[in-house]
């Protein structure tokens, strides 16, 4: 007795045989939208951080500059006047910055702040923002802390 095999293959027109390269397209854009998105608030955060060090690093510095004016009735020329003995603090002080430690006397983008002092009554702190330079939006946006 014969018996008459036949064999079953799924039948598949050619056209649906896989993707399309429409459908490939519109699943790589959607990826491509999302990989933004997420790595856009990553690194959004990052600079917001900075941002928000460098505030906390202007309270500490301007607190310093109001410890060197209760010891030497006087407000520092400069904000290096903190790390070093000079004329007003005399010989043997102790300095309110550590020389060594330069971290204290810049913004978290490494920008050194810039210091006014305005007579011997208030002082004004200057961040100039992640650019760098003056003016500016969001984290280019320029810091000022005025004192005391």
């Amino acid at each position: 007795m014969k018996r008459n095999r036949k064999q079953s293959f799924p039948q598949h027109p050619s056209s649906e045989a896989g993707f399309t390269l429409v459908e490939i397209l519109v699943v790589l854009v959607i990826i491509g939208l999302l990989g933004a998105f997420l790595f856009g608030n990553i690194f959004g955060s990052g600079e917001k951080a900075k941002a928000r060090m460098t505030e906390l690093k202007m309270k500490t510095l301007s607190q310093k500059i109001g410890e060197y004016k209760l010891a030497y009735n006087a407000l520092p020329g400069t904000l290096q006047d903190l790390t070093v003995c000079n004329d007003v603090t005399g010989p043997g002080c102790i300095p309110l910055v550590d020389a060594n430690d330069k971290d204290d006397l810049v913004d978290a983008w490494g920008n050194g702040f810039l210091y006014q002092a305005d007579g011997n009554r208030t002082f004004r702190i200057t961040s100039l923002g992640a650019d760098g330079k003056p003016g500016g939006q969001g984290v280019d946006f320029d810091f000022n802390l005025e004192g005391p």
